[in-house]
């Protein structure tokens, strides 16, 4: 429609440049025809939209017939237009049928282009043959010699089509390694055993076939060199699913694992030997197989610190704790030294939650239900550190104060518990490190082994928070957490304590503040401030005993014993003088004499008898000089103050001169120091003799000691006066 109005357009142009015109009623008839068909043209494009929009002119449902019928309309309208030869030259392309959408225009386009193309030959039977077999050949391993010469790689180039294969193809394979033709005789009936039907008619499948092949093949030992390819990975695997050449490599490797000669450890290989164990095959059941168990696991470990590992070190911690449970054999052996001190600790602060819950009455608990052991500071505080990201250890001020650390994290713990249980829907603990949950147990889940119907012990403890119980008939686990890390919660709380505990203890080594919620801050700051206070208080009340001054009191006491000694004898030596003793003779009334005639007294010189070194002196014999009048005179000795009678007063309650020299000084509250000296006691000790001497007269304590100064009682300072004659 369009190419005609063009082509009617350019016709007037060339007639109105020729200077021809046409009649009025021909321009006026060819108007009214491009009329039409613009009019004509723009209810076709409407009609079909609005069958687009509204399926109106369409049915609802369109079967496959109407399909068919829509490509052979589509086809037979395309032929025309690819039939003659020069189509492509004269640009014409196929006119898409009136009304047809914009994708079936485009579909028609497109066979139309393909029509075009000259037809591509199709593969022959040969070709595809020869294409199937050089691709299953990728799957086949190499040579242990290297490539050979019907081998169709080049090196490390991709195989090429026209090269024949020499191998076989993958289903003529499997056929002759099920054969087992070029495998070994235990081999062979091992692959037998696969096939061959028993004597009831029915074949071995799963775990029968495995542990009958297993003790078939129990001391076959292959001594051939190990494929230089490795094993695929399979998780739970027989000897079924490996081919002749896994199946020859695994016993190869097998005798080197039992020689102690292997360097690595394929995950499929370490499967069926896991397998072999537990089933009673390779070691005794027990112990001997549990400790190779130990040995896989302990050597899987190593190849993986080494970069070769194989993911096999994870299996084998289950197998073994599963071997465990299963011949009731020591729970030291189930678990690591880890996975036990981690168990330790969660169920310690497990135990000390229900303490504070039983005391503050949360979660339905009473006082009635309060365990029987409940952990100590030092307890909580090293659970902790044992569940807490943050290692205290690596603190030297947690590690140097490990009491006032194990305080201050206990009351922490205590009060996060307490609020927990009682503002909170998860506890403490459970927030930490998961709940407590209780489910089915099944051992050995991707190993093909038998197992027994009943455990050895109804209820096996695996750790301090995991146990395997037996009900109805059904084996359970229970387990005291979900996480096994370390909590990151828990690090930000001691790591706040560490911090706040170094601002109040004044350690130089401050640790920077780290965003923390306000109520945890609250609770670290008062726990800390009320530690620090409680410690200052205790270190005010103690008495420190400096070892290093031990010789110098010992000598001041042997000095003050000597004077004591001295004194006592002096006391004594009136009363020694004035009784006749053995040695001199009976008082006789002497005759008169003359003034200046010598007494027979004053003829005998006094001696003094030493006494023997290591002993204690005697009193020293003192003469008796008499008086005029006859009486013997009182003779004193120069170092000793005069003594006088109590019959004249002067020395009351038996107080000696220096003792009423000190309780003058005392009651007028000077010191007495200047008054000891080489010889005297210690002023404690002439308190307390003054304060004996004192006591039958007051009935208590005379002098005390008030800021490190000896003061009389306020009591007494009258009554110790008039004693002394103050």
């Amino acid at each position: 429609m369009d190419q005609d109005y063009k082509q009617g357009g350019r016709a007037r142009g060339t007639s109105a440049q020729d200077g021809r015109g046409d009649s009025p009623a021909a321009i006026d008839s060819r108007a009214r025809q491009v009329i039409d068909r613009i009019l004509q043209g723009a209810s076709e494009r409407e009609r079909a939209i609005f069958s687009q929009r509204t399926f109106g002119d369409e049915p609802i449902l369109r079967t496959g017939a109407d399909l068919r019928r829509e490509r052979e309309a589509t086809a037979s309208a395309a032929a025309p237009s690819a039939a003659p030869a020069d189509a492509g030259a004269t640009g014409m392309r196929p006119t898409p049928l009136p009304g047809a959408s914009g994708r079936e225009e485009r579909a028609a386009l497109r066979r139309a282009a393909r029509a075009e193309l000259p037809p591509r030959p199709r593969p022959t039977h040969d070709d595809a043959l020869r294409q199937r077999s050089w691709l299953d050949e990728l799957d086949a391993p190499l040579d242990a010699d290297g490539p050979s010469s019907g081998w169709p790689y080049d090196g490390w180039s991709w195989p090429h089509p026209d090269v024949a294969p020499s191998r076989p193809r993958q289903g003529v394979r499997k056929a002759s390694a099920r054969a087992g033709s070029n495998l070994p005789q235990t081999l062979r009936e091992l692959r037998q055993l696969e096939t061959e039907p028993q004597p009831n008619g029915t074949r071995l499948t799963g775990v029968s076939l495995f542990v009958a092949q297993a003790r078939l093949a129990a001391g076959y030992e292959d001594d051939s060199a190990p494929s230089p390819f490795g094993v695929r990975y399979r998780y739970s695997v027989s000897y079924r699913d490996l081919s002749d050449e896994e199946l020859r490599g695994y016993f190869s490797w097998r005798t080197a694992w039992r020689a102690h000669r292997e360097d690595r450890i394929p995950y499929t290989y370490g499967h069926i030997l896991a397998a072999e164990l537990v089933n009673g095959i390779g070691a005794e059941p027990g112990m001997p197989c549990l400790q190779e168990l130990v040995r896989l696991r302990d050597r899987a470990t190593e190849l993986d610190a080494d970069g070769m590992s194989s993911g096999l070190a994870f299996d084998a911690r289950r197998w073994i704790r599963d071997y465990a449970v299963l011949h009731n054999l020591p729970a030291e052996l189930a678990t690591s030294a880890d996975e036990r001190a981690f168990a330790q600790a969660v169920a310690t602060l497990r135990t000390a939650e229900r303490a504070v819950l039983c005391e503050a009455g949360a979660r339905g608990l009473t006082p009635k239900d309060m365990p029987a052991h409940v952990p100590t500071d030092a307890d909580v505080w090293k659970a902790m550190a044992a569940l807490s990201s943050y290692n205290v250890e690596r603190s030297p001020f947690l590690r140097n104060n490990p009491q006032s650390a194990a305080a201050v994290g206990a009351a922490v713990f205590r009060t996060l518990a307490k609020h927990c249980g009682k503002r909170r829907k998860t506890n403490l603990v459970d927030g930490l490190v998961g709940w407590e949950s209780s489910v089915g147990w099944f051992p050995f889940p991707d190993l093909p082994c038998t197992l027994p119907k009943e455990l050895p012990s109804p209820t096996y403890r695996i750790d301090a928070c995991t146990r395997v119980t037996t009900l109805a008939g059904r084996w359970f686990i229970y387990r005291g957490y979900e996480h096994v890390g370390k909590s990151r919660d828990l690090g930000r709380i001691l790591r706040a304590m560490d911090r706040q505990m170094r601002e109040d203890w004044d350690d130089p080594r401050a640790l920077k503040p780290r965003p923390l919620a306000k109520y945890l801050e609250k609770i670290i700051v008062q726990a800390s401030a009320e530690e620090r206070q409680r410690e200052l208080e205790a270190e005010s009340r103690k008495i420190v005993i400096d070892l290093s001054k031990l010789g110098g009191i010992r000598a001041a006491a042997a000095t003050t014993r000597e004077a004591l000694l001295v004194d006592e004898e002096i006391e004594d030596e009136p009363a020694a003088t004035t009784a006749p003793t053995p040695s001199s003779p009976a008082p006789v009334t002497p005759a008169p004499v003359a003034q200046d005639a010598p007494s027979p007294q004053d003829a005998s010189a006094p001696t003094a008898h030493p006494a023997h070194e290591g002993e204690k002196s005697a009193a020293p014999s003192v003469a008796t000089p008499t008086a005029a009048d006859g009486t013997p005179a009182i003779v004193t000795s120069p170092a000793s103050p005069s003594p006088v009678t109590e019959g004249d007063g002067q020395t009351p309650c038996g107080l000696d001169s220096l003792e009423l020299k000190v309780i003058a000084r005392v009651s007028e509250g000077k010191p007495f120091s200047d008054l000891l000296g080489p010889g005297k006691p210690m002023a404690s000790v002439l308190v307390d003799s003054i304060n004996e001497k004192l006591f039958d007269e007051l009935g208590d304590t005379a002098i005390e000691y008030v800021d490190g100064e000896p003061r009389l009682v306020p009591d007494y300072v009258e009554d110790v006066r008039d004693i002394c004659g103050l």
